[in-house]
């Protein structure tokens, strides 16, 4: 069946819809480039100013208190305040009512704050006081390494 006159005219004076296509992604790239292009020749903007350095001062040292001749409450208490933790050692154990006999470091060594330096501490048992209950050997966090404030150059 031939075909009127007037649509064979109307298709071949259409343009085919691949070209259109194929001229928009075209047209789409050469706006994308001249954009990346301008973009690229303003450079980056100076900020002014310059980075700053900042310098941390070297903690300061921790004394160690004396806490020998306290009852063991009293004696864990001063030193978690001070920034200690500690820990008991020897065949008496960290019931509140016995006295601390002996401590490591020594009452007043300088040590570094290395977060909670670690004192041990030995106990004496009380007398007239039964040792009841759970003992405490031990601080209720994690105690870290002595170090000395003379040896790490302080």
């Amino acid at each position: 069946m031939p075909l009127p006159a007037d649509i064979e005219s109307v298709e071949s004076e259409s343009t085919p819809p691949i070209l259109v296509r194929l001229a928009a992604i075209v047209l789409g790239g050469i706006v994308a480039t001249t954009g990346v292009t301008f973009a690229a020749s303003q450079g980056v903007p100076a900020t002014g100013t310059t980075p700053t350095v900042t310098t941390v001062a070297p903690p300061t040292p921790l004394t160690v208190p004396d806490v020998r001749k306290l009852a063991f409450v009293f004696a864990k208490s001063e030193l978690e305040d001070g920034g200690f933790a500690w820990k008991v050692t020897g065949s008496v154990h960290g019931y509140p009512a016995n006295t601390v006999v002996s401590q490591k470091p020594a009452p007043g060594t300088l040590v570094v704050d290395s977060g909670a330096p670690t004192v041990t501490l030995t106990l004496e048992r009380a007398k007239g006081y039964p040792e009841s209950g759970v003992p405490a050997d031990t601080s209720p966090y994690a105690g870290s390494r002595v170090e000395f404030a003379a040896a790490a150059g302080q």
